[in-house]
C-alpha cells in the first residue's frame, strides 16, 4: 500500500518540552503544516505513561529540560520498547555542540534538529521520519498477515501430517495384521502337523492296547510324541514372538543334521504316507545320509525348515512319487538336499517361490512356508538353491557352514540338584501344578502347591520355602504381584515366573529371578533351579562381612 501525504498527516506526534511557550510554538508550526494528531507533554518524567496512552508515531523532544533531559528521555523510551521496534525520535537543541549530538544518537535518537529552525526544514524532517514509521508499520502489518498465514498453514500441515502418520500407522498395522493372519495360517499348518503325530500315536496306543506291551515300540512312540510336542511349543513361540525381533546374539549349539532328518521322517509320515494314501497316492521317502560334522544352529528351526521342505515336496507330487533326503559333507560346510519327483517349477515360479506370501496353491497356501525356511537358513549363514526341471521334479539344496568355532555342545540333559529344595508351586491350572510338582518331586524336592495368590501368601508366611514358582496370569493376584509380596516379606527368597505370554528381558522386574516359558520341560526347570540357587548363593557370599 502506497504512503500518501494524507496518511503522513494522520501520524500521531508527541511533543515534549518543559517550556509551555516553546511547545505552543512547535504545535503551531506543525499545525500549519497540517499534521492533525498532536499532543503536548511538559513533564518528561511522565513519558512512559503518555506513550502508553497516546501510542505516538513520532516523538519530538527538547534536549534541555531540568528534571529529565532529552537524552535521558530517549534512553528510557529505548529501554522500554523492544529492540526491533521502530519509533522515530527527533531531538531539538539550541546548543551547537557535536558532543551533544553524539550523545543523543548513541542514546537512540533518530535525528537532531538545531534551533532555530524554519518550517520547511521541520516539515522535511517530520515527513521523512513519519514515512519511515509508516513503512515500518506497513511491514509489521504484512508480517502479521504472513505470520497468520504461516500459522494457519502450519496448523493445516500439522493436521495433514498427523492424518498421514495416522493413516501410515493404520496401513502398517493392517499390513501386520494381514501378515499375522498369514503367519497364523502357516503356524496352524505346522502346529496341526505336530498335533498329528501326538494325536495319531496316542490313538494307536489307545485303540491297540497290545502295543503298550512292546516296550521298544512304546518308547519310540513316546519319543516321537515328545519331539512333536516340543516342536509344537516352538511353533507357538514363533507366533507369540511374531512382533518381537529375534535376538542376534542367540547362542547356537552343535546340531547333527542326520539325526534331525531321521527325526522328521516319522514326524512327517502322517502327511506323506497317511494323507497321500487317502488321496490315492503312494509316496516313498528315501534317505541317503553320509557322515557329517556338526553344524552350529537351532535344532528346532532347522527341523522346521526340513519339515516344510518335505511338506512342500508332498504337495508337489499330486500323482505320488519319491522324496529323497540326502546329505553330503563338503570341505567347510555340509550340503542338504530335499528332492522330489513331482511336477517341477517354471522359471518364473523358481525365481519367486522364496518370496513371502508367494504361493501357487491358491487359497490353500499362505506363501510363508518356503519364505520362513529361507529366512532360517540365512539366519544360520547358509544358502538355499533350487534345481528344478518342469515335469520331472525339484531339489532344494541347503548349504550350511560347519567350520565356526567354538562350538557349544548341547547338553543331553541337565541333572537335578544334589540338595533338596522346599518349593511353593502356584498356578490356577491343575494340570500345570501337577506337571511342575511331578518334575520337582521326581528330583527329590519337597513341594507345596497353591491355586491362587492369596493361598500362596498364606503358605509362604507359615512355611519356610527356598523358592517360589508361580504362574504369570492368574485371576485376582497375578504372578508379578505375588512376587512383589514375597520380596517384601523376605527379599532373600527366589521367585521363578512361568508364563505363556511373550515376556522380554526388559519386562522382567527385579523381584523375578528367572522367567520360564510354557510349556515347560524338565531340563529347563532343572537348569533354572540350578542357576537361581547358584546366583542366590553368590549374592549371599558378597553380603558376608569381611573378617
Amino acid at each position: 500500500m502506497a504512503i500518501t501525504e494524507e496518511s503522513l498527516r494522520q501520524g500521531r506526534i508527541l511533543l515534549v518540552d518543559d517550556e509551555v511557550r516553546s511547545l505552543c510554538l512547535l504545535e503551531s508550526v506543525l499545525d500549519r503544516l497540517r499534521f492533525k494528531h498532536l499532543r503536548k507533554l511538559t513533564d518528561p518524567t511522565r513519558i512512559l505513561e503518555e506513550f502508553e496512552a497516546f501510542q505516538p508515531d513520532l516523538i519530538i523532544t527538547d534536549i534541555e529540560m531540568p528534571e529529565m533531559d532529552g537524552i535521558q528521555l530517549v534512553e528510557q523510551i529505548r529501554n522500554y520498547l523492544p529492540r526491533e521496534a521502530c519509533l522515530p525520535i527527533l531531538v531539538l537543541t539550541g546548543a551547537q555542540d557535536p558532543q551533544i549530538k553524539r550523545r543523543a544518537l548513541i542514546a537512540g535518537a533518530t535525528d537532531i534538529l538545531f534551533k532555530p529552525f524554519d518550517s520547511s526544514e521541520m516539515q522535511m524532517r517530520v515527513r521523512s521520519l513519519l514515512q519511515t514509521r509508516m513503512q515500518y508499520l506497513e511491514i509489521e502489518a504484512q508480517n502479521r498477515v504472513l505470520e497468520q498465514k504461516v500459522t494457519e498453514r502450519t496448523v493445516e500441515l500439522q493436521k495433514a501430517l498427523t492424518e498421514l502418520q495416522t493413516n501410515q500407522r493404520q496401513m502398517v498395522q493392517q499390513e501386520r495384521f494381514r501378515a499375522f493372519g498369514e503367519m497364523a495360517g502357516g503356524v496352524c499348518h505346522d502346529f496341526n502337523n505336530a498335533l498329528m503325530a501326538i494325536i495319531g500315536y496316542t490313538e494307536l496306543l489307545l485303540q491297540n492296547a497290545e502295543l503298550i506291551d512292546d516296550r521298544e515300540l512304546l518308547r519310540e512312540y513316546l519319543k516321537t510324541m515328545n519331539i512333536a510336542g516340543r516342536d509344537a511349543s516352538h511353533v507357538v513361540s514363533r507366533l507369540r514372538d511374531f512382533y518381537r525381533p529375534r535376538e542376534e546374539n542367540d547362542v547356537f549349539t552343535a546340531v547333527d543334521v542326520n539325526d534331525l532328518i531321521e527325526e522328521i521322517v516319522p514326524l512327517t509320515k502322517p502327511k506323506w504316507h497317511g494323507q497321500a494314501l487317502e488321496s490315492g497316492r503312494t509316496i516313498r521317502v528315501d534317505l541317503e545320509l553320509q557322515k557329517l560334522p556338526p553344524v552350529l544352529g537351532n535344532s528346532s528351526e532347522l527341523r522346521e525348515t526340513l519339515m516344510n521342505l518335505v511338506f512342500n515336496a508332498v504337495d508337489a507330487m499330486p500323482k505320488g512319487g519319491t522324496i529323497t533326503l540326502r546329505t553330503v559333507p563338503l570341505e567347510d560346510a555340509i550340503r542338504i538336499e530335499v528332492a522330489d519327483t513331482g511336477t517341477g517349477m517354471t522359471e518364473e515360479v523358481r525365481q519367486r517361490c522364496l518370496e513371502p506370501f508367494f504361493s501357487t496353491k491358491g487359497d490353500d497356501g499362505t506363501g510363508l512356508g518356503l519364505a520362513m525356511s529361507f529366512g532360517i537358513v540365512r539366519r544360520h549363514e547358509g544358502t538355499m538353491d533350487i534345481e528344478t526341471v518342469l515335469g520331472e521334479g525339484t531339489t532344494f539344496v541347503i548349504t550350511l557352514p560347519c567350520n565356526h568355532a567354538p562350538i557349544v555342545e548341547e547338553e543331553e540333559a541337565c541333572h537335578a540338584l544334589d540338595r533338596t529344595l522346599r518349593v511353593l508351586v502356584v498356578d490356577d491350572e491343575p494340570n500345570t501344578r501337577e506337571v511342575v510338582s511331578g518334575y520337582l518331586r521326581g528330583d527329590g524336592h519337597r513341594v507345596m502347591t497353591a491355586s491362587n495368590g492369596n493361598d500362596a501368601v498364606r503358605h509362604f508366611m507359615s512355611e519356610d520355602f527356598d523358592i517360589v514358582i508361580t504362574d504369570h496370569g492368574m485371576p485376582g493376584m497375578n504372578g508379578l504381584q505375588l512376587a512383589e509380596i514375597v520380596h517384601r516379606i523376605n527379599p532373600a527368597k527366589s521367585v521363578i515366573l512361568l508364563t505363556g505370554f511373550a515376556f522380554g528381558p526388559e519386562q522382567q522386574p527385579t523381584t523375578i529371578d528367572c522367567v520360564l516359558k510354557k510349556p515347560l520341560i524338565r531340563e529347563e526347570l532343572r537348569a533354572a533351579l540350578r542357576n537361581v540357587m547358584e546366583d542366590r548363593h553368590t549374592s549371599d557370599l558378597t553380603l558376608l562381612p569381611v573378617a
